[in-house]
């Protein structure tokens, strides 16, 4: 979007939104989608899931704009709830 009916000089309204970056987080999350599907090296594999979901994270769920301390909250219950499940898990493969 452009600001055309803004006074000349005068900065760009924070509130518009910006359309381009969201391209461009979407060529990233393309780009390492790519290098781990081509690749299949652990190596790669586990970092990229990484940085694609701070990514998701951080830009299309808005969380770069919020406090920290939620961020944190955020964070540490997918840690916690991911570890729940993970010791729910692993019982059954050993019963294999």
């Amino acid at each position: 979007m452009t600001n055309e009916t803004a006074a000349p000089g005068t900065p760009p309204n924070p509130a518009t939104p910006h359309y381009a970056i969201y391209f461009k987080i979407w060529g990233v999350l393309l780009v390492i989608t790519l290098l781990m599907v081509f690749t299949r090296n652990p190596a790669i594999l586990l970092p990229g899931m990484a940085a694609k979901a701070t990514l998701i994270a951080l830009w299309f769920m808005h969380l770069k704009d919020e406090r920290r301390d939620f961020i944190f909250y955020i964070a540490g219950s997918i840690v916690l709830f991911s570890l729940i499940l993970f010791a729910l898990i692993v019982p059954d493969g050993k019963v294999m």
